[in-house]
C-alpha cells in the first residue's frame, strides 16, 4: 500500500493565507492583502508611487515636495493652506515649492518611462526633474544622462543639473516608506514612555513572586471573569514578616514560685513565638494556672479557663503546626506548644522536666529555659491530685517580653517606607532637605580639598555620580576645566601682570605628574 503523504494539519504558510489570493483555500487566518488597498497595503503600510502620500488614493494631478513625496495637488494644496507646513516633516512648505510631475502611460494604461517605455513597479527607482517635472526610471537618467555627461532633459531638451534631480521612490531607502508612518512615530516614541509608567502599578513591599493566577483561571474556566494581564500576588503582611525575622525572643514567666526566663526560638519558629508575645502582650497569661504537672515528664499551662480545653490564638483560632528538625525535645526546659492534634495549635503550652523524643514531629518547639532552672525544680516538687493538677496553685503573674524581634522589624519597616516617601517628594519637588539632608549632600558633592564636584557639567545641583567614572572613587573625579582667557585691559598687558602669571610645573594638588 501507498503512504499516506495528506498532513493532518494546518501548515503555517496555509494558515497566514500566503496562497489564497492566487487560488488557496481561506483558512480563516490573516489575510496578506487588505481589501480596497490592492498591493499597496503588502508592503507594510508604504504608499505606492501612484498614490497620494495623504489620501492613499490614485492621484489625478501628481505634484512633488523637494524632498520627493507625492501627493495630488488638490489635497496638499488645501493642507498648506490650513497648515502651511510640510504634513509629515513639519518642515515649512509653500504652494510655490511644489513641482507639477508629468508622467507617461503607455498602451496597458499604466505609468511607464517617457525614453525607454519600462513599466514603473514598487521595485524601480523613479526620479524626476525639478526643471521639466518628467518622471524617468533612475537607469535611464543613469544611462543617457549621468554616463554621457549630457545633462538635458531627455523629452524637453531643457537643460538641467544632477541637483535638479528628485527621487520619488527609492526601494533600497527606507526614508521613502509609509509617510503616515513615519509622521506619528515621533508621537508614539513621546507617549510610549508615558503610557508604560501608566500601565506600570507601583508594587506593594510584600508582592510575591508569583502571580495570583486570575489570567490562567479566566483563561480555562468560562465561569471567571475575563483577566488578560498577570498581577503580582500579595504575601500577608505576617508572613511577609515571618520570612525575614533572624533573631530571637526574650521573655520572663513571673510565677508564684519565681521567675522563668525563656529564650525564643523567632527565627526558626516565627509564626509560634509571634502568637505567644502577642499574647504576652496582652496580658492574656496574666493570673492563668498551671493546670497539669507530671513528674519526670511535664508542666502545662497557658488555659485562661484552667481546664486544659480552652485558649485561643491571637488570631482567633488554631494555627498550624512548625515542625523544626534542628528544634527537639532533648533536653530539660525546653518550650514547646500543646495541642490536640495536628495543627490545633492555640495559646497553651508546656516546659519538660526532661527529654521526651517521642513527641518530635508532634508539637512544635519554639524556646527554651535560659534562667530559672531551680523555679521549674520547685514546680515539680508540687504534689499533684489523681488529675495531674497540682494541689498548689502555680499561678502565672505576668509574662514580661524584653526582646521582641517582630516589633523592631515592624520599626524598621516603617522606617523605609518613610525614607522612601520623603526621597520620592524630595525627587518631586515637593519638599526641601532638611539640615542633616543637607550636611550629607554636602559631604557627597565635595572633594577631600573643599573642592566641588563638577558632576558631569550640570553643576553643584547635579546627582552625584554623574561625572566621571560614575561611581566608586571615580565618584570624586572632577572634569578639567576650561578657564576663558581674561580679555587685556585698555593698554595692552603689563609687565606686572606677566610676572604674577603662575609658574609651570608641579602644584600642590594637581596629580597630573602621578
Amino acid at each position: 500500500m501507498g503512504r499516506w503523504t495528506d498532513k493532518p494539519f494546518i501548515s503555517q504558510g496555509e494558515w497566514s493565507n500566503t496562497n489564497s489570493d492566487g487560488g488557496g483555500l481561506p483558512f480563516g487566518g490573516k489575510s496578506a492583502r487588505i481589501p480596497g488597498r490592492g498591493d499597496a497595503a503588502a508592503e507594510d503600510g508604504a504608499a505606492r508611487f501612484d498614490c497620494c502620500a495623504l489620501s492613499l488614493k490614485p492621484f489625478a494631478q501628481p505634484v512633488c515636495t523637494p524632498d520627493g513625496t507625492v501627493f495630488d495637488e488638490r489635497n496638499i494644496t488645501e493642507h498648506i493652506k490650513e497648515h502651511g507646513k510640510h504634513p509629515f516633516s513639519g518642515a515649512p512648505l509653500a504652494a510655490a515649492d511644489l513641482v507639477r510631475l508629468q508622467y507617461c502611460r503607455g498602451a496597458d494604461g499604466g505609468y511607464v518611462d517617457p525614453v525607454t517605455l519600462k513599466p514603473f513597479s514598487r521595485f524601480a527607482k523613479i526620479v524626476a526633474n525639478r526643471r521639466s517635472g518628467h518622471a524617468y526610471l533612475w537607469a535611464t537618467v543613469e544611462e543617457f544622462n549621468e554616463k554621457p555627461g549630457a545633462w538635458a532633459d531627455l523629452v524637453t531638451g531643457e537643460p538641467f543639473s544632477r541637483e535638479d534631480i528628485i527621487v520619488l521612490q527609492d526601494p533600497a531607502t527606507p526614508k521613502k516608506d509609509s509617510p503616515p508612518r513615519r509622521a506619528e512615530e515621533p508621537a508614539r516614541a513621546l507617549a510610549r514612555p508615558a503610557a508604560a509608567a501608566a500601565r506600570k502599578k507601583a508594587q506593594p513591599y510584600n508582592a510575591a513572586h508569583y502571580s495570583t493566577g486570575r489570567a490562567a483561571a479566566a483563561l480555562t474556566s468560562t465561569s471567571v471573569a475575563p483577566v488578560t494581564q498577570n498581577e503580582a500576588d500579595v504575601v500577608p503582611a505576617d508572613e511577609y514578616m515571618f520570612g525575614r525575622i533572624k533573631a530571637k525572643g526574650y521573655a520572663r514567666l513571673v510565677t508564684s514560685l519565681g521567675d522563668i526566663n525563656v529564650e525564643l526560638h523567632c527565627d526558626r519558629a516565627p509564626r509560634t513565638c509571634y502568637n505567644f508575645i502577642q499574647l504576652a502582650r496582652r496580658g492574656y497569661y496574666n493570673g492563668t494556672r498551671f493546670h497539669r504537672s507530671i513528674r519526670n515528664f511535664m508542666i502545662q499551662g497557658g488555659d485562661p479557663t484552667g481546664t486544659g480545653r480552652g485558649g485561643e490564638s491571637c488570631w482567633g483560632g488554631a494555627f498550624a503546626d512548625e515542625i523544626a528538625r534542628k528544634l527537639a525535645h532533648t533536653d530539660r526546659g525546653v518550650l514547646s506548644m500543646a495541642n490536640a492534634g495536628p495543627n490545633t495549635n492555640r495559646s497553651q503550652f508546656f516546659i519538660l522536666y526532661r527529654a521526651a523524643r517521642s513527641l518530635d514531629g508532634k508539637h512544635s518547639v519554639f524556646g527554651r529555659v535560659v534562667g530559672g532552672l531551680p523555679v521549674l525544680a520547685k514546680m515539680e516538687a508540687v504534689p499533684t491530685d489523681d488529675s495531674d493538677r497540682p494541689t498548689t496553685d502555680i499561678v502565672i503573674a505576668e509574662v514580661k517580653v524584653f526582646v521582641d524581634p517582630f516589633a523592631e522589624f515592624a520599626q524598621r519597616l516603617d522606617r523605609k517606607h518613610a525614607h522612601e516617601r520623603a526621597r520620592k517628594d524630595l525627587a518631586a519637588g515637593r519638599r526641601q532637605r532638611t539640615a542633616a539632608e543637607e550636611e550629607q549632600h554636602e559631604r557627597d558633592t565635595t572633594t577631600w580639598f573643599g573642592a566641588r564636584l563638577s558632576q558631569g557639567g550640570a553643576g553643584p545641583d547635579a546627582n552625584v555620580g554623574a561625572g566621571p567614572g560614575s561611581g566608586g572613587v571615580g565618584r570624586y573625579l572632577t572634569k578639567p576645566r576650561f578657564e576663558q582667557p581674561r580679555a587685556p585691559a585698555a593698554g595692552g598687558s603689563s609687565a606686572s601682570d606677566k610676572a604674577a602669571a603662575p609658574a609651570e610645573g608641579y602644584r600642590f594638588g594637581n596629580f597630573d605628574g602621578w
